[in-house]
Protein backbone atom coordinates (compact mmCIF):
# COMPACT_ATOMS: atom_id res chain seq x y z
CA UNK A 1 0.00 0.00 0.00
CA UNK A 2 1.39 3.33 -0.75
CA UNK A 3 2.24 5.42 2.11
CA UNK A 4 -0.49 7.97 2.70
CA UNK A 5 2.07 11.26 2.74
CA UNK A 6 2.53 10.66 -1.04
CA UNK A 7 -0.51 9.61 -2.05
CA UNK A 8 -1.50 13.28 -3.75
CA UNK A 9 2.26 14.43 -4.32
CA UNK A 10 2.80 15.94 -7.83
CA UNK A 11 6.30 15.90 -9.41
CA UNK A 12 7.03 18.05 -12.09
CA UNK A 13 8.43 16.03 -15.26
CA UNK A 14 11.37 17.55 -16.53
CA UNK A 15 11.79 19.00 -19.55
CA UNK A 16 14.10 16.99 -21.56
CA UNK A 17 11.85 14.17 -20.56
CA UNK A 18 8.65 16.17 -21.97
CA UNK A 19 10.75 17.11 -25.14
CA UNK A 20 11.55 13.10 -25.65
CA UNK A 21 8.03 12.32 -25.85
CA UNK A 22 7.87 15.70 -28.28
CA UNK A 23 9.71 14.12 -30.30
CA UNK A 24 8.09 10.56 -29.94
CA UNK A 25 5.05 11.27 -30.90
CA UNK A 26 6.28 13.38 -33.94
CA UNK A 27 8.06 10.25 -35.56
CA UNK A 28 5.62 7.35 -34.67
CA UNK A 29 2.07 6.25 -36.45
CA UNK A 30 1.30 3.64 -33.38
CA UNK A 31 -1.62 4.83 -31.27
CA UNK A 32 -0.68 2.48 -28.62
CA UNK A 33 0.63 4.61 -25.74
CA UNK A 34 -0.66 7.86 -27.68
CA UNK A 35 -2.73 8.85 -24.64
CA UNK A 36 -0.37 8.35 -21.84
CA UNK A 37 1.89 10.43 -23.78
CA UNK A 38 -0.82 13.49 -24.66
CA UNK A 39 -1.66 13.12 -20.72
CA UNK A 40 1.67 13.64 -19.58
CA UNK A 41 2.95 16.63 -22.17
CA UNK A 42 -0.82 18.76 -21.70
CA UNK A 43 -0.24 18.34 -17.47
CA UNK A 44 3.64 18.14 -17.61
CA UNK A 45 3.30 16.69 -13.90
CA UNK A 46 2.45 13.37 -12.37
CA UNK A 47 0.89 12.03 -9.48
CA UNK A 48 2.94 9.21 -7.04
CA UNK A 49 0.20 7.07 -7.93
CA UNK A 50 1.26 7.76 -12.19
CA UNK A 51 4.29 7.49 -11.09
CA UNK A 52 3.53 4.00 -9.71
CA UNK A 53 1.84 3.08 -13.07
CA UNK A 54 4.59 3.70 -14.92
CA UNK A 55 7.07 1.92 -12.77
CA UNK A 56 4.85 -0.93 -12.80
CA UNK A 57 4.92 -0.55 -17.09
CA UNK A 58 8.61 0.18 -17.64
CA UNK A 59 9.40 -3.04 -14.96
CA UNK A 60 7.29 -5.27 -17.09
CA UNK A 61 7.90 -3.46 -20.66
CA UNK A 62 8.91 -6.12 -23.55
CA UNK A 63 9.90 -4.60 -26.77
CA UNK A 64 8.62 -7.80 -28.44
CA UNK A 65 5.19 -7.63 -27.30
CA UNK A 66 4.78 -4.17 -26.59
CA UNK A 67 6.43 -2.67 -29.10
CA UNK A 68 9.15 0.36 -28.94
CA UNK A 69 6.75 2.81 -29.45
CA UNK A 70 5.26 2.65 -26.41
CA UNK A 71 8.25 2.56 -24.97
CA UNK A 72 9.59 5.57 -26.35
CA UNK A 73 6.05 7.59 -26.38
CA UNK A 74 6.21 6.82 -22.34
CA UNK A 75 9.63 8.75 -22.12
CA UNK A 76 11.72 6.32 -22.60
CA UNK A 77 15.05 5.47 -20.90
CA UNK A 78 15.17 8.82 -19.55
CA UNK A 79 11.51 8.96 -18.04
CA UNK A 80 12.49 5.16 -16.33
CA UNK A 81 15.78 7.03 -14.51
CA UNK A 82 13.25 9.83 -13.27
CA UNK A 83 10.93 7.67 -11.77
CA UNK A 84 13.32 5.31 -9.83
CA UNK A 85 15.24 8.63 -8.36
CA UNK A 86 12.40 10.28 -7.74
CA UNK A 87 10.33 7.21 -6.30
CA UNK A 88 13.61 6.28 -3.95
CA UNK A 89 13.90 9.68 -2.95
CA UNK A 90 10.34 10.08 -1.91
CA UNK A 91 10.06 6.75 0.32
CA UNK A 92 13.55 7.17 1.71
CA UNK A 93 12.45 10.90 2.40
CA UNK A 94 9.34 9.66 4.55
CA UNK A 95 11.29 7.77 7.03
CA UNK A 96 13.79 11.10 7.23
CA UNK A 97 15.35 11.56 10.65
CA UNK A 98 14.49 14.19 12.41
CA UNK A 99 18.42 14.42 13.69
CA UNK A 100 18.99 15.45 10.35
CA UNK A 101 15.67 17.63 9.99
CA UNK A 102 16.74 19.82 13.03
CA UNK A 103 20.19 20.26 10.94
CA UNK A 104 19.20 21.38 8.07
CA UNK A 105 15.50 22.49 8.54
CA UNK A 106 16.20 26.41 9.06
CA UNK A 107 18.82 28.09 6.61
CA UNK A 108 21.46 25.54 5.97
CA UNK A 109 23.77 28.09 4.52
CA UNK A 110 24.18 29.79 8.19
CA UNK A 111 25.48 25.84 9.28
CA UNK A 112 28.13 25.91 6.44
CA UNK A 113 31.64 26.16 8.36
CA UNK A 114 34.85 24.87 6.93
CA UNK A 115 36.06 21.91 9.59
CA UNK A 116 39.41 22.04 10.37
CA UNK A 117 41.84 19.19 11.90
CA UNK A 118 45.38 18.27 11.20
CA UNK A 119 44.03 14.93 9.53
CA UNK A 120 42.33 16.68 6.50
CA UNK A 121 43.59 20.10 5.82
CA UNK A 122 47.10 20.13 7.19
CA UNK A 123 49.73 19.65 4.38
CA UNK A 124 53.34 18.57 5.22
CA UNK A 125 56.22 21.02 4.51
CA UNK A 126 57.61 18.56 2.05
CA UNK A 127 54.77 17.92 0.05
CA UNK A 128 54.70 21.72 -0.96
CA UNK A 129 57.48 20.92 -2.81
CA UNK A 130 55.54 18.33 -5.08
CA UNK A 131 53.08 19.18 -7.64
CA UNK A 132 49.74 18.40 -6.36
CA UNK A 133 47.08 16.45 -7.95
CA UNK A 134 44.01 19.30 -7.48
CA UNK A 135 40.54 19.22 -7.80
CA UNK A 136 37.67 20.81 -7.06
CA UNK A 137 34.03 19.56 -5.61
CA UNK A 138 30.78 21.38 -5.14
CA UNK A 139 28.38 20.75 -2.40
CA UNK A 140 25.33 22.06 -3.73
CA UNK A 141 22.01 22.17 -1.24
CA UNK A 142 18.21 23.53 -2.74
CA UNK A 143 15.90 24.95 -1.28
CA UNK A 144 14.50 21.52 -0.13
CA UNK A 145 17.29 21.04 1.84
CA UNK A 146 18.44 18.11 -0.34
CA UNK A 147 22.12 17.76 -2.11
CA UNK A 148 22.46 17.25 -5.55
CA UNK A 149 24.53 14.40 -6.78
CA UNK A 150 25.70 13.19 -9.95
CA UNK A 151 25.89 9.66 -11.61
CA UNK A 152 28.79 8.59 -13.22
CA UNK A 153 28.37 6.65 -16.29
CA UNK A 154 29.56 3.17 -16.51
CA UNK A 155 32.48 4.12 -18.93
CA UNK A 156 33.57 6.96 -16.54
CA UNK A 157 37.17 6.28 -15.81
CA UNK A 158 36.97 7.03 -12.04
CA UNK A 159 34.25 5.01 -10.06
CA UNK A 160 31.32 4.28 -12.95
CA UNK A 161 27.81 4.19 -11.87
CA UNK A 162 28.75 5.89 -8.54
CA UNK A 163 26.22 8.61 -7.36
CA UNK A 164 29.29 11.56 -6.83
CA UNK A 165 28.91 15.25 -6.12
CA UNK A 166 29.65 17.77 -8.75
CA UNK A 167 33.30 18.65 -9.48
CA UNK A 168 36.53 17.52 -11.19
CA UNK A 169 40.46 18.29 -11.84
CA UNK A 170 41.63 21.78 -11.66
CA UNK A 171 43.60 22.82 -14.88
CA UNK A 172 46.97 24.38 -15.03
CA UNK A 173 46.76 28.08 -14.72
CA UNK A 174 42.96 27.80 -13.03
CA UNK A 175 42.37 28.64 -10.07
CA UNK A 176 40.11 26.42 -7.52
CA UNK A 177 36.84 28.66 -7.56
CA UNK A 178 37.34 29.05 -11.46
CA UNK A 179 37.61 25.16 -11.58
CA UNK A 180 34.19 24.34 -9.58
CA UNK A 181 32.15 27.04 -11.58
CA UNK A 182 33.30 25.40 -15.05
CA UNK A 183 32.70 21.91 -13.71
CA UNK A 184 29.49 23.04 -12.65
CA UNK A 185 28.29 24.19 -15.60
CA UNK A 186 29.53 21.43 -17.83
CA UNK A 187 27.83 19.02 -15.76
CA UNK A 188 24.76 20.19 -14.63
CA UNK A 189 24.28 23.32 -16.66
CA UNK A 190 23.99 25.74 -13.72
CA UNK A 191 26.00 29.07 -13.58
CA UNK A 192 27.01 29.20 -9.95
CA UNK A 193 29.06 32.11 -9.06
CA UNK A 194 28.27 32.79 -4.79
CA UNK A 195 30.07 30.24 -2.57
CA UNK A 196 29.30 30.37 0.91
CA UNK A 197 32.08 28.70 2.46
CA UNK A 198 34.77 26.69 0.98
CA UNK A 199 37.71 24.49 2.31
CA UNK A 200 40.63 21.82 1.76
CA UNK A 201 40.79 18.56 2.15
CA UNK A 202 44.03 16.59 1.59
CA UNK A 203 44.07 12.65 2.02
CA UNK A 204 47.61 11.81 0.58
CA UNK A 205 50.71 13.91 0.03
CA UNK A 206 50.12 13.76 -3.88
CA UNK A 207 46.62 15.23 -3.75
CA UNK A 208 44.37 17.61 -2.53
CA UNK A 209 40.42 18.61 -2.93
CA UNK A 210 38.81 22.00 -2.67
CA UNK A 211 34.89 21.64 -2.05
CA UNK A 212 33.03 24.51 -2.45
CA UNK A 213 29.80 24.95 -0.38
CA UNK A 214 26.45 26.74 -2.02
CA UNK A 215 22.95 26.81 -2.62
CA UNK A 216 20.56 26.67 -5.81
CA UNK A 217 17.56 28.48 -5.51
CA UNK A 218 16.35 27.35 -9.08
CA UNK A 219 13.96 24.75 -10.17
CA UNK A 220 15.55 21.60 -9.39
CA UNK A 221 14.50 20.00 -12.28
CA UNK A 222 16.70 22.51 -14.41
CA UNK A 223 19.76 19.98 -14.62
CA UNK A 224 21.47 19.46 -18.18
CA UNK A 225 23.92 16.66 -17.97
CA UNK A 226 27.34 15.87 -19.77
CA UNK A 227 28.21 12.69 -21.32
CA UNK A 228 29.81 11.70 -18.49
CA UNK A 229 27.25 11.08 -16.27
CA UNK A 230 23.84 9.78 -16.83
CA UNK A 231 21.34 10.58 -14.36
CA UNK A 232 21.01 13.24 -10.92
CA UNK A 233 19.21 13.42 -8.13
CA UNK A 234 18.46 15.56 -4.93
CA UNK A 235 19.31 13.45 -1.70
CA UNK A 236 19.43 14.37 2.23
CA UNK A 237 21.63 11.99 3.97
CA UNK A 238 19.62 9.53 5.03
CA UNK A 239 18.62 9.23 1.36
CA UNK A 240 22.42 8.45 0.05
CA UNK A 241 22.58 5.85 2.70
CA UNK A 242 20.63 4.00 -0.17
CA UNK A 243 22.78 4.89 -2.79
CA UNK A 244 26.04 3.82 -3.99
CA UNK A 245 27.94 6.71 -3.38
CA UNK A 246 31.42 7.67 -3.80
CA UNK A 247 33.94 7.34 -1.02
CA UNK A 248 34.01 10.30 1.55
CA UNK A 249 30.59 11.58 0.11
CA UNK A 250 28.83 12.14 3.26
CA UNK A 251 31.76 12.71 4.85
CA UNK A 252 32.32 16.14 2.96
CA UNK A 253 28.72 16.93 3.03
CA UNK A 254 28.74 16.82 6.69
CA UNK A 255 31.87 18.41 7.27
CA UNK A 256 30.51 21.45 5.22
CA UNK A 257 27.31 21.31 7.59
CA UNK A 258 29.00 20.62 10.81
CA UNK A 259 28.66 24.48 12.58
CA UNK A 260 32.37 24.22 13.54
CA UNK A 261 34.03 27.24 12.68
CA UNK A 262 37.47 27.26 11.01
CA UNK A 263 40.25 27.62 13.08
Amino acid sequence: MANQNLLDKTFKVPSDVLKRIEVAKASTQDKNGLKRANFILKNGVLTYQAMKRLKNFFDYYNPKTSGEAQFHLAGGELMKQFIETTLGQERAGVDRSKKNQELYRDDPNSAIHAFKSPELNEVDKKTKKKELNKNAVAVIVNNDNKFLLLKRGKEAPWMPSKWSLVGGGIEKDESPQQAIEREILEETGLEMKKFVKTFSIQRNPESIEHVFACRYAGDPTDISLDGENTNYGWFDIDEMNFLDVVPNLIEYITIAFSGKKYD
